[in-house]
């Protein structure tokens, strides 16, 4: 028996839901009075799969699938080709090449964190002159815990709220440039002189 379901793709002009309901499904070729039904050992990783004229390649199973086949090898003879398959696929896949909020690792040419800096500077700048009435008010919005100081902490915050993604030696290049008496923290003179000099 066999079910197939077409996940949802945006904007993609595919109906999503439920393409076929339970049911067995014969192989393309195989005679009215003799069918050959599709067996769980025909549905591994690169098969193709031909219902009414449609044709589904499998890529991938979710490890139910693989442990379940394992577990009852018995009740589907020839079933080894599946279970090799989709152990392969699954002992081959790699971590994803890039993570959400994960440390950013950059080979920066010369010249390259002087022209960024420069770059966020004005993005700050142009936010900071745009979205408060004085820009007192806005290192107030920034100084949550009413210190009177802005640390790396908070200037990361500022730089995630304007969707500006900073790795590591360019928010320390940035926090250096604001931290004008190297005491790790950002007081209302120092944001003031940072927002009005170029």
């Amino acid at each position: 028996m066999m079910t197939i379901f077409e996940p949802p793709v945006r904007n993609s002009g595919i109906i999503s839901g439920k393409f076929l309901e339970r049911t067995r499904v014969t192989k393309p070729g195989s005679q009215p009075d003799r069918p050959e039904f599709y067996e769980p050992q025909d549905l591994y990783i690169g098969a193709t799969v031909q219902v009414f004229n449609h044709r589904f390649i499998i890529t991938d199973a979710d490890d139910y699938v693989r442990s379940y086949l394992e577990s009852h090898q018995e009740d589907f003879p020839g079933v080894q080709k599946t279970i090799h398959s989709l152990a392969t696929k699954r002992d081959n896949k790699q971590a994803p090449k890039s993570m959400k909020a994960a440390p950013m690792k950059v080979k920066r040419s010369p010249g390259d964190v002087a022209y960024l800096l420069g770059e966020v500077k004005s993005q700050l700048k142009k936010h900071n002159y745009t979205n408060f009435n004085s820009l007192t008010h806005a290192f107030l919005q920034y100084d949550r815990d009413r210190s009177g100081k802005i640390d790396i902490n908070e200037v990361k915050r500022i730089c995630h709220r304007q969707n500006l993604p900073i790795d590591d030696d360019l928010m320390n290049a940035l926090v250096s440039e604001l931290d004008i008496n190297k005491d790790g923290l950002i007081d209302h003179a120092e944001f003031m002189k940072f927002i009005t000099c170029d």
